[in-house]
């Protein structure tokens, strides 16, 4: 007799037709939001520093994957994107988390884009999102640590 494999629910979830899995819950939204729009201030008040600079980049990262996946708000966050390096660019020139005027009304727009984002992903998908991101952070801070340690060796 064949010995029948059980799925975890897990398995299950991920099995189920993207409209039928769960959604991110009222509570996640809502601190969602306001981490995107604490950090938008910070960085408006002059309060940015790496670890700020670290949670914009990795959330853009992030919804930029989700829209991906998801199909939908693609152009809308290719514009973040855009936006979060010229202001990487910035902070490697000037030692300084800033806007200028324009990067500063795309990234009130992204508010908006990345919390649409946020209210239809499901789940899975916002995690299998948030796991590329954070890999792509890793692989960029080990990156940027092999570039120091070549200069202080040089």
């Amino acid at each position: 007799m064949k010995r029948r494999h059980v799925l975890s629910k897990t398995d299950l979830i991920a099995r189920l037709h993207r409209g039928l899995r769960p959604k991110l819950d009222d509570a996640q939204l809502r601190d969602l939001a306001l981490v995107h729009a604490a950090n938008l201030d910070t960085i408006c008040q002059g309060g940015g520093c790496n670890e700020v600079l670290y949670d914009i980049v990795a959330g853009v990262l992030t919804w930029s994957r989700a829209a991906e996946l998801l199909g939908t708000g693609v152009d809308e966050m290719t514009e973040q994107l855009q936006m979060v390096e010229r202001v990487v660019a910035r902070y490697i020139k000037h030692k300084r988390v800033a806007f200028d005027g324009v990067d500063y009304q795309i990234a009130k727009r992204g508010l908006d884009v990345m919390d649409a984002l946020a209210a239809i992903a499901d789940r899975p998908t916002a995690i299998a999102a948030a796991d590329w991101s954070e890999a792509r952070m890793n692989e960029m801070a080990a990156d940027g640590q092999l570039r120091q340690e070549m200069r202080l060796a040089a």
